[in-house]
């Protein structure tokens, strides 16, 4: 074995231990022992040749001796009391030797040796206090003793006291370089750990970013697809129930318009549930949603609004009245249609749910200034003013024999409220009711009179326009589509109906509706291929086509308007909305 593996293998004495900090700092001790070892019998050899001073030689064996020991006593696994026998051993020769060599050697210059060594080598929190405190108290001893001379230094000739000094230096300069090397290393091997432990950090955020991303978008694929699927057999079971309810109107049949109410409320609220619980997905995972600023008749989305509404509350025999002044409410006005239109249903539905029975709700629209405030009032038993803040945080219900809920449309509300520059506000009296009122900035429009006109009397035109019109229902569902056509004959439409595209662009060949109402997924297309071919086929360009779908994102009513639809409607269908819009078709100046 070379001398490079012998010192190697000194070195590593006891260092066996898979704790990579206590290893290294085994290594420094047994590192250091040898160094001042091995230099502490050369030297005092050395200066016993040249001197003929054994007190130096016999001191410096011993000193040497001492720091073998250190090593032993970490192959024996006492690694702390080794630290501190070595720092003790370190104190009492520069004692010693700065004593004997006052005249030749400056031994306060160990002072950083000393102080670093200790703060280096030994853990212990109480050896290390005492190593400070030791290694001030010898430099300070040496001070007094080299003013006092109480301990007489050795008298040596000129020859041993230049080969002394400036060996000296030499072992006291290499020992604190020793030391700052050590600093330095150390330093080296905490900023790489360090990095190593940062990339390692950013390494498992990304793969945890990665995984959550992964998580979340599987949750809005479950989401979108639970939404589609619930969403077919409900558009079928509320096309029932109104259809149900339009009959029992004609038949004057009061017992049977109770039930099929009771279908229709349970029919929305359940959609509201759905609605809700897919708006929350959204927030939560930080998509605050795009405002897209329109134009549209506020008086007709009111007027809409109340009579969708008095379906579900028509079961508790309460009734919605709807005020608001028409020489002060512009009948146009500008902002998110849709938001607005969820904010309002999800302050009026919770109106609905809490007010008493037979009771009386008011839905208000004030214009003050620049601003137009919503305000919904119920009958209901009031909210105590320590429960009105946490009402608008998600999951948070009160309990009502009327219907359950999610606890998440007074959270929406005020979200949708935030992202059109509005506040919703809350005032209540215990036993009185409550009026939840939305604010937000008032924009005006001007609209031609004749468009104001029909915006106002739309609503209450005669249903013999629908008398001949020609209507192609596309719809893969034969639920949906059995009652959507049964609706639209009762209205004296005439219907052609088409489950799958191919078949719908087939016939469009040689057929011309003057409407077509398609879902937006079948089984082989979209219907944005469909609005594709009716858009580029010259006898179809002025066809009016009202998309129905499930999908209630705002992104994908916004991709179906820029395809070429006209109107775009949620399942389950509302017929009252659908009567809207296909009267706003048949009443388009492009059908004549």
């Amino acid at each position: 074995m070379t001398v490079k593996g012998i010192f190697r293998a000194i070195t590593l004495i006891g260092a066996d231990t898979i704790d990579l900090k206590e290893k290294s700092r085994i290594i420094k001790v047994n590192l250091l022992a040898i160094i001042t070892g091995v230099s502490a019998i050369f030297f005092g050899l050395l200066f016993y040749l040249i001197s003929g001073q054994l007190g130096l030689f016999l001191g410096t064996l011993v000193e040497g001796s001492a720091c073998f020991y250190v090593i032993f006593l970490n192959k024996k696994r006492k690694y702390d009391i080794a630290a501190f026998y070595l720092q003790m051993i370190h104190n009492a020769a520069t004692f010693y030797f700065g004593c004997l060599l006052s005249d030749n050697v400056e031994a306060s210059l160990l002072a950083i040796f000393l102080i670093g060594t200790s703060l280096l080598i030994v853990k212990n929190k109480i050896f290390r206090t005492t190593c400070i405190v030791v290694a001030i108290i010898t430099l300070v001893m040496l001070e007094i003793n080299k003013v006092a001379g109480i301990i007489p230094p050795l008298d040596v000739n000129p020859l041993s006291e230049i080969v002394i000094h400036y060996s000296a230096i030499l072992v006291i300069v290499s020992l604190n370089i020793l030391i700052i090397m050590f600093y330095v290393k150390h330093n080296d091997e905490l900023l790489h750990a360090q990095k190593e432990h940062t990339e390692n950090l950013e390494q498992q955020v990304q793969i945890r970013t990665a995984e959550l991303e992964k998580a979340n978008n599987y949750k809005s694929i479950f989401l979108r697809e639970t939404n589609h699927e619930i969403r077919v057999p409900l558009n079928a079971i509320y096309s029932i129930s109104q259809l149900l309810l339009l009959d029992a109107n004609k038949n004057n049949d009061t017992n049977y318009v109770k039930q099929a109410e009771h279908l229709c409320a349970a029919s929305h609220h359940a959609l509201d549930v759905i609605n809700n619980v897919l708006e929350l997905s959204r927030i939560e995972a930080g998509k605050l949603h795009e405002v897209h600023n329109e134009t549209f008749a506020i008086r007709s989305l009111l007027d809409n609004i109340v009579d969708t509404g008095q379906y579900i509350a028509a079961t508790k025999g309460v009734r919605i009245m709807l005020n608001y002044n028409k020489r002060k409410l512009p009948p146009f006005l500008v902002t998110d249609k849709v938001k607005l239109t969820q904010i309002i249903n999800n302050l009026l539905f919770n109106a609905v749910k809490f007010t008493a029975d037979n009771s009386i709700i008011t839905l208000s629209a004030i214009v003050e200034n620049d601003s137009c405030c919503i305000k919904v009032k119920d009958q209901g038993e009031g909210i105590s003013q320590d429960k009105i803040a946490p009402i608008f945080d998600p999951f948070i219900t009160g309990w009502n024999s009327f219907s359950g809920g999610t606890g998440l449309g007074l959270h929406i509300a005020r979200h949708l409220a935030t992202l059109l520059g509005g506040v919703i506000s809350v005032e209540s009296v215990v036993g009185k009711g409550t009026e939840f009122s939305f604010t937000f900035p008032l924009q005006a429009c001007a609209v031609p009179a004749a468009q104001v006109e029909v915006a106002e009397t739309s609503t209450s035109i005669d249903d013999s326009i629908y008398t001949g019109a020609k209507v192609l229902v596309v719809e893969d569902d034969d639920m949906s589509r059995i009652y959507l056509t049964q609706y639209l004959r009762r209205l004296g439409c005439e219907l052609e109906a088409c489950s799958t595209g191919a078949d719908t662009i087939e016939l469009l060949h040689h057929y011309t509706p003057d409407i077509i109402l398609a879902d937006r997924h079948l089984p082989d297309m979209d219907a944005e291929e469909i609005l594709a071919f009716v858009r580029s086929t010259p006898m179809l360009q002025r066809v009016p086509v009202i998309v129905i779908s499930g999908d209630v994102f705002e992104e994908d009513r916004i991709a179906t308007f820029n395809a070429g639809a006209t109107a775009y409607l949620i399942k389950p269908v509302d017929f009252k909305l659908l009567n809207v819009a296909l009267k706003q078709c048949l009443n388009s100046p492009a059908l004549f």
